[in-house]
């Protein structure tokens, strides 16, 4: 089964778009983190976290890359239930210098046993269709407007142990009572490193703020989360903080990576209204809120050592 469309980006921007795993969790609304877990030759095994419904999810995949031939494999190292065997394929053909046609190829085999060919079918042409549109809106705005990508960093360097930094910012139960900013924390998935959470967060300016947010945990090094519920501004928004070990104790290196919303400006700030207005507004604010649970952590630990 195959599906295309044509994206107003060159096939080299389009194809480093995809070949890039830390770019899937701003162009794919499922997926929260990937990385590459080991490599043997040409193929590499990829972690994926994802999340369906209420829960967050790993699986692995196999991925080859053909960078001279636009071409990108991938084959999950657990078939899903009812298959025989599947595999997937992007491929990127030049069209312009401006434009190219970017093709997602499923390749499957229903087991002899199963009556759910057509049901299969249904689902891979629902997930190629939304994979497609969000490949073609993601490539389009990286062309057009590439200022509507924004990548915040801020570092905190805590006298405490990488330990005892990653059980503070991963326990999101004990926000409530650590964090004078949090009103309330639902956790609703945590499992081997994967949670979903309900966060209410007191804002500046009076009122609560309520978000959902996937998040990724690996013990000691990193936590990675995405903002399932957004605000009319954000049409993206994950962060991962990284814990390494200093002389003197730890730091975390916070880095969030949003994608604006052209519509979200207009409506808030008018039409005609400067993007750089949004989006000097949304620094200020997303430094200031990962600040408020970086030094919460760094007050925390400290107290104890």
């Amino acid at each position: 089964m195959e599906h295309a469309t044509e994206v107003g980006a060159s096939a080299q921007a389009v194809y480093r778009l995809l070949a890039d795993l830390g770019n899937w969790p701003r162009v794919f609304g499922p997926f929260v983190h990937l990385e590459v877990l080991s490599t043997d030759g040409a193929t590499e095994r990829i972690g994926m976290w994802t999340t369906d419904g209420d829960r967050v999810e790993h699986w692995v995949a196999l991925r080859r890359l053909d960078e001279e031939g636009l071409r990108i494999d991938f084959r999950p190292e657990t078939v899903p239930p009812g298959l025989e065997s599947m595999e997937r394929s992007w491929v990127v053909e030049p069209v312009s210098r401006q434009t190219c046609v970017a093709r997602l190829v499923h390749t499957y085999r229903v087991k002899a046993d199963q009556d759910g060919s057509a049901a299969v079918a249904r689902t891979v042409e629902e997930i190629s269709r939304a994979e497609l549109t969000a490949v073609k809106a993601a490539a389009e705005l990286d062309n057009t407007s590439p200022d509507l990508l924004l990548v915040l960093e801020d570092r905190v360097d805590i006298a405490g142990p990488a330990h005892d930094v990653y059980a503070f910012l991963y326990a999101a139960e004990h926000w409530s009572e650590r964090l004078p900013h949090v009103a309330r924390v639902e956790v609703r998935q945590d499992s081997s490193g994967l949670q979903l959470l309900e966060v209410d967060t007191r804002e500046s300016r009076g009122g609560v703020f309520t978000t959902r947010t996937a998040r990724v945990g690996f013990p000691d090094r990193a936590l990675v989360y995405k903002q399932l519920a957004l605000p009319p501004l954000g049409r993206s928004h994950h962060v991962s903080w990284r814990i390494t070990e200093t002389a003197t104790g730890a730091a975390v290196h916070s880095e969030q990576v949003v994608v604006v919303r052209p519509a979200g400006v207009t409506e808030l700030f008018g039409a005609g209204s400067d993007p750089e207005e949004a989006t000097s507004f949304i620094r200020r604010e997303l430094h200031a809120k990962v600040r408020l649970v970086l030094d919460g952590a760094k007050e925390y630990v400290e107290a104890r050592h």
